[in-house]
């Protein structure tokens, strides 16, 4: 219930100046739920490679440092010792390719059964829950699912993932259930694919009709079915992290739930806040005729419009059976035309089985596109090495010689010649290797451009620079540079999804590291790093995240939906099981009250210190305590510190570092609620609690 605090009835018990003491439109909640929410993603500070900026924030430019400083004056080597040519192989990287498919049945009583694991990198993983059709999905079943997609996980293979009450997926008969209990049974799942964020890359929409397609229900009319569909997209959105795609069966079925004329599709392009970012489109009639089997309204404008929207969601399928008396117009199953049409959708999987007239066509007819690298060689490869991303380095350039402690600067040419694009996030990862085979990590970046390999679109050359301090204690000697691109940057090897570049040189991948080879520098000396440059760099600031400690309840981190100033704000969605995506923050000193600092990294990544800091807002509880707020830092009135009262405490202080106190001299903390506010430290309540994370 929304209600305002009469504000003649409440005297503030806070010994504040200057601050008006108003109601505050949300009461405070319990927050119970029944469990536990993992981050989406959970990094170190090395991390700072991941970000979608160029850290404007230390007012600096790359091009202005490299004027300023000796490494303009001839420390800046080519490397030669890579070829930069792209291979003619295979490389299996996460989220894209050929895929095996298999079938999961989630069954009552204990008798779900499954597929075996097939060889290929990527899977598609059909999950028939008919059993459920009138029942929630019970613990014993979603378990099943649960381990066997922590086996996939464990070799290292990555899924595109449907449900359907399809029994057997044989297309015969759907059992579709009601509204209601689709929405039980994506809340169920949800929580199950969650936890296995890294391994897939979309989930198909599936839920209606035969084999999941989302047509030919054997319960629902045709008039009944855009209603149910537009629910079905929507709990997906609702569950799934915002790091996971979805895609529904044809444009029109998007369009539907967009509310958009279909005929105009082409004219939209969705932005990052927006839903519709998220939902892109699955093609199981891939170029059986002239509209794929009913894909397609009107090709043309649709091509034209997952010409942008396919560049963040997953698009792929499988191909259509071509059957006699199919309209093909000018459609054709081959290389060559998806040599056209396949960098527009910007195709990212298809199948490697059924249909196998098409697929042996693929394999024995030779390409002969514009690419002329792959004449003579069969479609099938041709096709198979373009599906989704394909990273080529085209040229490094990179520090010759520093000193430990120093400046290391690098630029890397890379072009994308896939169909389509990274749409998964990844971190990038800098690594130095010695000549022992000692290993350090480049975590202290002062500047970086072009870092997000998400923006490293298909048929375009991107370059990243680097400006980094090397590590101290590095030792005089040469030293090979590695660039890994991978889930989080705790992970290891081929843990957390490494990508291999797909260069024509047997050397330029460390798989005991899970990174690409870019080049070699040495070491001579140390520096004190007193050096021509003095910005501020990301290492300047310690990186946290907080979130409270109920128990037994669902627990939420401290942030907020938007980058921007709050006279209060909520943690979370009253309609999601999801933290707010700014969640991170920066501070000066862990032993010192300091300012925090709003990160413009999202869902847990470390980012940049923004210009927005938590502070204390106008709006009060019934008790008179004021809720937090979000406001220009310039303009903040208030330090934190986290264990100044108790060891997970969030003591609160004013500009000069006095603890806040109320009139009882009560010293005051944050205190954990859907709409976070201040109480005193000493409150048992529990919600005084909250657990640190630095990054």
């Amino acid at each position: 219930m929304k209600f305002f605090t009469s504000i003649t009835t409440v005297v503030s018990l806070l010994l504040l100046k200057d601050i008006k003491v108003y109601g505050k439109p949300t009461p405070d909640t319990n927050l119970d739920y029944s469990f536990e929410l993992d981050d989406k993603v959970d990094l170190s500070t090395e991390n700072a490679l991941a970000q979608n900026q160029t850290y404007n924030s230390l007012n600096t430019s790359f091009n202005d440092v490299m004027k300023r400083d000796e490494l303009s004056n001839g420390n800046f080597q080519s490397i030669n010792d890579i070829s930069y040519v792209e291979s003619l192989s295979e490389v299996q990287n996460p989220y894209r390719g050929f895929y095996s498919q298999v079938v999961v049945y989630l069954r009552r009583n204990g008798k779900s059964e499954k597929h075996s694991i097939p060889k290929t990198n990527l899977i598609r993983v059909l999950v028939d829950i008919s059993d459920y059709q009138k029942h929630s999905i019970d613990e014993e079943a979603l378990t099943f699912l649960d381990k066997y997609l922590e086996q996939i996980k464990s070799n290292h293979k990555t899924i595109v993932i449907r449900f359907a009450y399809d029994p057997g997926f044989k297309g015969d008969v759907s059992k579709d259930p009601s509204s209601d209990n689709v929405r039980n049974h994506q809340k169920q799942v949800s929580r199950v694919l969650k936890k296995y964020d890294d391994i897939i890359a979309s989930v198909e929409c599936g839920l209606f009709g035969k084999w999941g397609e989302m047509h030919g229900s054997s319960v629902y009319s045709d008039n009944e079915k855009p209603k149910y569909l537009n629910k079905v997209i929507n709990n997906w959105l609702e569950f799934l992290p915002e790091s996971l795609t979805i895609s529904v069966r044809t444009p029109k079925i998007y369009s539907d739930w967009a509310n958009i004329d279909l005929s105009k599709i082409s004219s939209q392009i969705t932005k990052p806040n927006e839903k519709a970012y998220r939902v892109g489109i699955y093609n199981d009639g891939y170029l059986a005729s002239k509209s794929d089997l009913g894909t397609y309204k009107n090709r043309e404008q649709e091509v034209k419009w997952l010409k942008n929207q396919a560049k963040h969601t997953l698009f792929g399928g499988e191909f259509g059976g071509i059957y006699e008396g199919n309209d093909m117009g000018n459609v054709s199953p081959t290389a060559d035309y998806m040599d056209k049409e396949a960098f527009l959708t910007h195709t990212s999987y298809l199948n490697n089985g059924h249909y196998n007239v098409t697929i042996s066509n693929l394999k024995n007819k030779k390409y002969n596109g514009a690419d002329k690298r792959y004449k003579g060689i069969s479609g099938y490869n041709y096709i198979e090495n373009h599906l989704g991303y394909r990273y080529v380095v085209r040229g490094v350039r990179l520090t010759k010689s520093a000193k430990s402690n120093g400046i290391f600067r690098m630029e890397v040419d890379i072009e994308n010649v896939g169909y389509g694009n990274l749409v998964k996030p990844k971190s990038l990862s800098l690594l130095v290797i010695d000549n022992n085979n000692n290993r350090y990590d480049l975590s202290e970046i002062q500047s970086i451009e072009n870092g997000n390999p998400n923006n490293w679109n298909s048929k375009e050359k991107t370059t990243i620079k680097v400006k980094a301090i090397l590590p101290n204690g590095m030792k005089n000697g040469n030293y090979k540079v590695y660039l890994r691109i991978a889930s989080g940057t705790k992970s290891k090897g081929l843990n957390g999804f490494p990508i291999r570049f797909a260069n024509d040189d047997k050397n330029i991948w460390n798989e005991s590291l899970g990174a690409n080879y870019i080049g070699k520098f040495s070491i001579n000396g140390t520096s004190n790093n007193n050096n021509d440059e003095s910005e501020p760099t990301i290492s300047n600031y310690v990186t946290i995240k907080f979130k409270g400690t109920l128990d037994p309840t669902l627990n939420y981190y401290l942030g907020v939906k938007e980058l921007k100033n709050y006279e209060y704000f909520d943690i979370h969605d009253e309609n999601s099981n999801d933290s707010y995506k700014y969640r991170t923050w920066h501070l000066t000193s862990e032993t010192k009250p300091s300012l925090l600092y709003l990160s413009d990294g999202t869902y847990g990544n470390p980012g940049n210190p923004s210009s927005h800091c938590l502070d204390l807002g106008n709006h009060h509880s019934a008790n008179g305590y004021n809720f937090l707020s979000i406001v220009n830092c310039e303009n903040a009135k208030h330090k934190f510190m986290y264990g100044g009262s108790s060891s997970d405490s969030i003591d609160v202080y004013d500009i000069n570092g006095k603890h806040l106190t109320d009139n009882n001299n009560n010293k005051l903390c944050v205190y954990y609620s859907m709409t976070p506010r201040i109480d005193k430290c000493n409150n048992d309540s529990g919600k005084m609690k909250w657990k640190k994370s630095i990054l």
